[in-house]
């Protein structure tokens, strides 16, 4: 179901520009405060085109996962590296280009996009030519609901899934990851509120609820709804109910709706045949990623009564397992089985979140 027509934030910020020639990792001029985003580069100015092989990356927000970045960074082939984030600063730049460098593999540049409005940057020239020379294109965390009021129906959105066609490698990661699969929770209804596992089982049709469907497309994000910091803020409870409201609004049938849920310090590795692994940042705790397919239809899903719906099959990877998308069979990892009764979830393990690896 699209969500209901809703206006647009645009966030306003006045951007001092000081170019310094001698220093790459200062904001490059944007045609001045007209812009609306700030771009920072670190590397060659001069666009370098390359040839790249395609790859995702779901990760679960935190820690970034060093390993993903360096299997972006290969794929990306020396290329120009993109980030794409609506809030925060240029910390990536020096992170990716210098990470490049230390596994022989140095990129002709990485550049940071902050989008400052909304409304105008989907539609603006010089950052829609950034996506289309662009390498690598990787969407930072943050609010999801701003990169949708970004992308939505935009010229940008176009650009991004003609690349991501072209065969670059593409990712992101917690709100970046939000944003990636065919069914997007995309918290604009919710506003400035976080929606709990507790509420969304309760009432699947709460007003904290609601979706964009089939924003950016991939070889392998057919029929997935996302869900990320996921056992760390233990959202099991609202990533079943979005499957069960991707079934009951008839975007999915009862044996078609997946989802992929990552922990944090985690990430899923796609490759383009639908192959896939996950690596996790040293030192993560409860790292992991969740795999989940639905066999049959909710019992119970409307408006102000808990969620009923059986039968949903999970696969927990964990560092090192493998999975396939096209087929939807992993190894090293735990299947088991939910159940949600009168909102309440049973495990066939006698855990939400299955165990430990076996």
């Amino acid at each position: 179901m699209k969500k209901a027509e809703r206006k647009k934030s645009i966030k306003k910020q006045v951007i001092t520009c000081a170019v310094l020639a001698a220093s790459l990792l200062l904001p490059i001029s944007t045609s001045a405060a007209s812009a609306p985003y700030t771009l920072y580069q670190v590397g060659s100015t001069a666009d370098k085109a390359t040839s790249t092989s395609f790859g995702q990356v779901y990760m679960g927000g935190s820690t970034d996962v060093d390993e993903a970045f360096k299997w972006m960074i290969q794929k990306a082939n020396g290329g120009d590296f993109l980030v794409i984030r609506a809030t925060g600063t240029d910390a990536y730049n020096s992170y990716i280009y210098d990470l490049a460098k230390s596994i022989g593999k140095p990129l002709n540049s990485v550049s940071t996009i902050v989008v400052d409005d909304l409304i105008r940057a989907g539609s603006d020239s010089a950052l829609i030519d950034k996506i289309n020379k662009a390498e690598g294109i990787f969407f930072a965390g943050g609010n999801q609901a701003d990169y949708v009021d970004f992308l939505e129906g935009s010229p940008a959105l176009t650009a991004l899934n003609n690349r991501i066609n072209q065969g670059i490698p593409f990712g992101g990661t917690s709100a970046g990851t939000m944003i990636q699969g065919d069914h997007v929770y995309d918290s604009i209804s919710a506003g400035s509120t976080t929606l709990d596992s507790k509420t969304a089982l309760n009432n699947p049709y709460s007003s904290l609820i609601s979706f964009t469907d089939y924003l950016i497309q991939t070889p392998h994000n057919n029929n997935i709804q996302t869900d990320t910091h996921f056992e760390q803020r233990d959202r099991m409870g609202r990533f079943l109910t979005f499957l069960a409201r991707n079934i009951k609004d008839g975007e999915e049938t009862g044996t078609s709706a997946k989802g992929i849920a990552v922990n944090e310090q985690s990430a899923l590795l796609v490759e383009k045949d639908g192959s896939a692994k996950v690596v996790t940042q040293p030192g993560s705790t409860n790292a992991a990623v969740y795999l989940a397919k639905t066999n049959k239809a909710p019992a119970t899903c409307i408006s102000g009564q808990p969620l009923t719906f059986n039968n949903i099959s999970i696969y927990k990877l964990f560092n090192g397992s493998t999975f396939n998308l096209s087929t939807w069979t992993g190894s090293g990892g735990l299947a088991y089985t939910l159940n949600v009764n009168g909102g309440v979830i049973t495990s066939s393990t006698g855990k939400v979140y299955g165990g430990n690896q076996p």
